[in-house]
């Protein structure tokens, strides 16, 4: 008996750091700046050049660069923002501060284009911008 109950505990703890090591490997919860970032899109501004960039919810996006459309995928990691462009096919990733929800503007930076000023688009400059766009067609 005290076999099955040994064996039964050495079970359970083996278990337990299996499931601690795949947890691991699992991304983190995304922060609440990415909720409003993939909700709202943003506008980054690089290097003199500006991309407007809009986030669905199934994991793709769409940009624009110079009037030059780019699509992509993207995945959330914490506070990373880790995407995939037709620009790039190299992954890369961005950490996002805590604490930013749409409307604001603050710097961060990017592996492959250094240092980046993101601007979380409100749902008012996107109705603007829809509309702008239906009175041009």
């Amino acid at each position: 008996m005290r076999r099955y109950f040994s064996f039964a505990a050495i079970s359970l703890v083996a278990a337990q750091a299996a499931y601690a090591q795949t947890a691991l490997v699992e991304a983190a919860p995304p922060i609440d700046t990415l909720y409003f970032v993939v909700r709202d899109g943003i506008v980054m501004t690089t290097q003199g050049h500006t991309m407007v960039i809009d986030y669905n919810e199934d994991g793709t996006f769409v940009g624009e660069l110079s009037g030059s459309a780019f699509e992509g995928t993207y995945r959330l990691d914490g506070a990373r923002l880790c995407a995939t462009s037709s620009l790039a096919a190299s992954e890369t990733c961005i950490a996002y501060p805590e604490g930013m929800t749409s409307g604001d503007t603050f710097d961060a930076v990017s592996p492959a284009l250094g240092g980046v000023r993101i601007h979380i688009r409100t749902p008012e400059e996107n109705r603007a911008a829809s509309a702008a766009a239906q009175a041009g067609n």
